[in-house]
């Protein structure tokens, strides 16, 4: 099941400190595939860039939503699902996946459409199921796990599980029984995140945001057990400090961002062009990115950009970004066990956190 990541592209309306400035909107929805960027004086030219959808400003939550709920069905089926927003800070990244309580993002939707289908297939009585969730930020070059009270000891390290699977040791995975205690565990990390304030942006994510929903199902009449995951990436924002006018600490996270976004383009580079070495291990982001660009996942890319004549360098950058993520190249596996195999991995991982904690007594 190979097949190229999926890119969408979203603009949003004009600020209200955009318009007082005297910005006028640059980007155009041309049809449902492609967004015309008009670039003004010194340049006065015009690209077209193609994707796999595009939104425009007047779209709405619901309706991004419906292009991706397919993902959710695909997790419950025993795939691994990444979702992950890209652009520069202050184009609507955090408004996509998040949204607001009135005006809910994929993230909490993707919650409610998980349990719909859990829901479904278990009243047909064929699977059971069980939902466990994490959630890290990864600020400056620290993995942090949200979902404890963050301390210098709760930085957690990356491992490699074999064929490029990364996971995170010793994070908290919360039992889940609702979409309630899902949509609470969201709220629980996103208070925890890093943010502050910048001149582009009046709550700048500062760290990139990962929620990981991993889905188990037992066939009953098999005995097969099937694991899926969902990721939900909210990256942080790529920024020119000049124009966020950042100093100080924001300064040096704005620093520590870019170099971790040139890093991923430098992966997305690599893969597009059929490199045979890839930069996975050149940043941490990249590695916690391992399984979704040029992995086993079926992958889902938002590039989110402001439509101010202003930003309009930035979203040239950021297009082009996604038009050359949109040739990467996924090798999608769907993970199912054995009864028997899935006993023997849950054995080794209770094995290895009886040793997690027995190293941290001593």
């Amino acid at each position: 099941m190979k097949g190229n990541i999926r890119v969408f592209c979203r603009f949003r309306p004009l600020g209200k400190r955009e318009q007082e400035n005297g910005d006028i909107p640059v980007l155009h929805k041309a049809d449902a595939f492609s967004v015309d960027l008009q670039r003004p004086a010194p340049h006065n030219d015009s690209r077209r860039f193609e994707f796999d959808a595009v939104f425009s400003s007047d779209s709405s939550q619901e309706e991004v939503f419906g292009d991706c709920q397919d993902l959710v069905q695909s997790a419950v089926d025993g795939y691994n699902v990444t979702i992950f927003a890209y652009g520069q800070t202050g184009a609507g990244k955090t408004h996509t996946m998040y949204g607001t309580s009135e005006n809910p993002g994929l993230a909490p939707r993707a919650i409610e459409s998980l349990f719909r289908v859990i829901r479904r297939e278990e009243g047909q009585g064929r699977k059971s199921f069980s939902v466990k969730a994490y959630m890290i930020e990864l600020y400056k070059q620290d993995i942090i796990d949200l979902l404890v009270e963050a301390r210098p000891k709760d930085q957690k390290s990356l491992q490699d599980a074999g064929r490029g699977i990364m996971f995170v040791e010793g994070v908290s995975e919360r039992p889940i029984t609702s979409p309630e205690q899902l949509k609470a565990v969201l709220a629980e990390g996103e208070r925890r995140r890093h943010t502050a304030a910048t001149a582009m942006n009046s709550s700048s994510s500062r760290s990139h945001l990962l929620l990981s929903i991993i889905v188990e199902a037992a066939v009953k009449d098999t005995e097969q057990v099937i694991y899926g995951k969902i990721t939900l990436c909210d990256l942080a924002g790529s920024e020119r400090p000049k124009k966020s006018e950042v100093s100080g600490e924001a300064l040096k996270e704005a620093i520590e961002i870019n170099k971790s976004l040139t890093a991923l383009g430098d992966v997305i580079e690599a893969l597009s062009k059929g490199s045979k070495t890839i930069p996975y291990r050149n940043h941490k982001l990249t590695m916690l990115m391992q399984d979704s660009l040029g992995g086993s996942a079926k992958t889902l890319m938002f590039v989110n950009c402001s439509p101010a004549s202003s930003n309009s360098e930035e979203s040239m950058m950021s297009l082009k970004w996604a038009t050359r993520a949109k040739q990467v190249t996924n090798d999608v596996k769907r993970n199912a066990d054995s009864k028997e195999v899935a006993r023997l991995k849950q054995v080794i991982a209770l094995m290895s956190q009886a040793q997690n904690a027995q190293d941290l007594r001593a």
